[in-house]
């Protein structure tokens, strides 16, 4: 508790120092920068929509975390003041100061001032600027063209140096200043931007939102494009290749007739599989009925001779087997359009034939009867019936034998077309799933650049930036100034703590009491100047009666009380206030004696204190002991030595200090020797020559009673919810 009253009276103290040093400091900067430069502010908003926008991956339920939330807004920030952005900015605000400003008078673009400046400092590019067109945006476009044309990365080239060099509002540094924010968890960014020109602050932020924009979209779509571009591609050519095969398997069906092979094979080979069995079938019934003909023809010998060389059986026959041959060939070849009529035709003219062939054999009458009687006629019907039989069988062989032919032929067609079919086939299939494949790519591409269109979408400016009319609040001079004040204000503390802490006087009753470890049993102020003069008389006194009365609760009844008053060094004070303390027991009614090394005949200070014998009050004319009190004032104790019996066989040891030069090691080493010898006598310090705040902390509230000054000593005394009544004293008497 000491330490916080300590520290409230070390600010008291030095609080003429704390108001008017930092006020004097504050005001000098004030008045210096006064003329500089106003600071101009510019802000915008920015909603982003990044993360609570809507998009197609976030209404199919896919859901980001928060860490990744906050790497896209980080992103954000970073691209907005990447060094890219900002050398555009940098080229574009400089070609449209250059366009748009004017030397004589200020717009709102820039100073006529800065753009003097800017305008002089740029001569080696002065045909870059261009003003041909009446429309300054075109002009504007075309300078920065020619600007981005002519730079290279050489550093003797002024272009590339814009950004680069100390060149003021539009070099890296300047834009550097651009302050970008997310603004708590939102989706919004705040951009703002301070510089002595309204003009250059507001068309700076304007670029930077548009170039920020423009950065935005080719970061985020140019890889997408890349990928959407390739897949294009790709996609055209394998189409391409897809359309190849495709017609080159058309045209081969084409070529070859083949609509569908499978089935188209599988009815060759059902074909086949009939033709065989309708092949054994005639040809049995072939070999069946030629066996029975030549058999019936060795039974008929002659006669089958005879019938066979009639011109009628002859002809007759020769029709028969042209018409079986036609019809086996309409039943064997249905591919061939026969219409049902021409073979009812023919199997009626068939069936006439051999009705005319079976009355010619009939007619001939000398063959119905063997040589011996015998009748042949059931013989010739059945070898008639075996010839018609064997004819129709030789027709169909016939037909068959053609028919074999067009069956193998069919499988020298249909064999190779297989294996073409299948490789043609797997190659539109290999393509087709290439193109799927590539396609399906493309949709997901497609699907993510739509997605990032919804995102960039919602960029959009929430507070569009505006032209600043007004300085900023807080400018560059009144920043400078509260600067000054504050840093006077902490200067001076610093300053006098230093010196508080290492300074050695005795200045106050904390400083006192830390630096020589004994207690405090008086103050006496310094004589004060000016208005506080008239009060000197008051407060000498205040302090002898704190003094004595805080000495009268040492003293014991029935002996004489003696105080002694000790020095380190001369001219402390101790005759002073060996007067002041008599004086006041003189008024309380005691019998005071003074004994003043001083006032003694002899003039050697170490022969005065061994002319004392405190063992033998006679010495001290102790014949009346009741309210005695005999105050000594000893010799410094620089200049004479004191000994163990006058420091102990009396009430009290004072030791004057003066409270305005140092405590040297010398005194503390003196002071110490002091204290061992009093052994239980008490050594207490009274302060002399000190401050009246000093003294307050001694002897309490002194004159003035004012109402200032009560209500900082109850603050000094921590207390601060008291509700103390001080009872007023008469100016003249304590």
């Amino acid at each position: 508790m000491k330490y916080i009253t300590y520290f409230i009276k070390f600010f008291y103290r030095i609080r003429f120092w704390l108001i008017i040093a930092p006020i004097i400091v504050a005001s000098l900067v004030y008045w210096k920068t006064n003329n500089s430069p106003r600071d101009y502010t510019t802000t915008c908003s920015i909603y982003t929509g990044i993360i609570t926008g809507v998009n197609i991956l976030s209404e199919s339920g896919v859901t980001t975390t928060s860490y990744t939330q906050g790497s896209m807004m980080d992103n954000l920030l970073n691209i907005i003041t990447a060094d890219q952005t900002l050398k555009q900015v940098s080229l574009r605000l400089y070609a449209r100061i250059m366009v748009y400003g004017d030397p004589h008078k200020d717009n709102i673009y820039t100073k006529a001032s800065n753009y003097r400046n800017l305008y002089n400092h740029g001569i080696p590019i002065h045909n870059l600027i261009d003003k041909k067109s009446d429309n300054d945006s075109i002009n504007e476009q075309r300078t920065y063209e020619k600007l981005l044309a002519y730079e290279t990365n050489d550093p003797t080239n002024y272009v590339y140096g814009i950004y680069q060099w100390n060149l003021p509002y539009v070099n890296r540094e300047a834009l550097k200043k651009i302050y970008v924010k997310r603004l708590g968890n939102s989706d919004v960014l705040e951009v703002s931007y301070t510089t002595n020109d309204p003009g250059i602050a507001y068309q700076t932020v304007l670029i930077l939102i548009d170039e920020f924009n423009k950065q935005y979209q080719e970061l985020r779509f140019g890889e997408t494009n890349n990928v959407i571009k390739h897949f294009r591609h790709e996609l055209d050519s394998i189409g391409k290749e897809l359309k190849i095969s495709e017609d080159s398997l058309t045209k081969y069906r084409v070529e070859k007739q083949v609509i569908n092979y499978d089935e188209e094979t599988k009815h060759v080979a059902a074909l086949n599989r009939d033709y065989e069995l309708q092949y054994w079938e005639t040809l049995n019934n072939y070999n069946s009925t030629d066996s029975l003909k030549r058999e019936l023809e060795k039974r008929m010998q002659l006669y089958t001779e005879i019938i066979q060389n009639n011109n009628s059986f002859i002809l007759l026959n020769s029709k028969i087997s042209e018409i079986n041959e036609k019809l086996a060939m309409a039943k064997y070849y249905t591919s061939d359009a026969v219409s049902k009529v021409t073979i009812d035709s023919l199997q009626q003219e068939l069936d006439k034939n051999e009705t005319a062939l079976t009355e010619a054999v009939h007619k001939i009458g000398y063959l119905k009867y063997s040589k011996e009687g015998i009748s042949n006629e059931n013989m010739i019907e059945e070898w008639l019936k075996q010839v018609l039989a064997y004819k129709k069988a030789q027709a169909e062989l016939i037909v068959l034998n053609k028919r074999k032919i067009h069956m193998a032929q069919k499988y020298i067609h249909f064999a190779p077309i297989g294996s073409t079919l299948t490789r043609k086939e797997r190659m539109v299939n290999i393509n087709e799933r290439r193109y799927l494949a590539i396609l399906d790519a493309l949709n997901t591409a497609l699907l993510k650049q739509k997605s990032i269109q919804m995102n960039s979408a919602s960029l959009k400016l929430m507070n569009a930036p505006y032209y600043p009319l007004v300085p900023s609040a807080l400018g560059k001079h009144k920043l400078l100034t509260i600067g000054a004040y504050l840093a006077t204000l902490i200067f001076t503390i610093f300053f006098f703590l230093i010196i508080e802490i290492l300074d050695h006087t005795l200045h106050s009753l904390f400083k006192a009491e830390q630096l020589t470890g004994c207690k405090v049993l008086g103050a006496f102020t310094r004589q004060l100047s000016l208005a506080a003069r008239r009060y000197n008389k008051v407060y000498t006194t205040l302090s002898a009666q704190n003094l004595c009365n805080s000495a009268t609760t040492y003293f014991k009844p029935d002996q004489s009380n003696i105080i002694n008053l000790i020095s380190n060094e001369p001219g402390e004070g101790k005759s002073y206030i060996m007067e002041q303390m008599a004086q006041q027991f003189m008024e309380r009614g005691y019998d005071v004696t003074q004994l003043s090394w001083q006032n003694e005949p002899q003039t050697d200070a170490q022969a005065f204190i061994q002319s004392l014998n405190m063992d033998d009050p006679d010495d001290l004319e102790k014949n009346s002991l009741k309210e005695k009190i005999v105050i000594v004032e000893y010799p410094s104790l620089k200049e004479a030595a004191l000994t163990a019996n006058i420091l102990q066989n009396v009430s009290l040891n004072l030791q004057v200090v003066d409270s305005r030069r140092t405590w040297k090691n010398t005194d503390q080493q003196r002071f110490e020797r002091t204290k061992e010898m009093c052994h239980k006598a008490p050594l207490f310090l009274v302060l002399n020559y000190t401050k009246r705040d000093a003294a307050e902390d001694v002897n309490g509230l002194m004159p003035p009673y004012s109402f200032l000054r009560k209500l900082l000593y109850q603050l000094s005394q921590l207390g601060l919810t008291a509700n103390d009544k001080t009872t007023q004293i008469s100016k003249d008497k304590p």
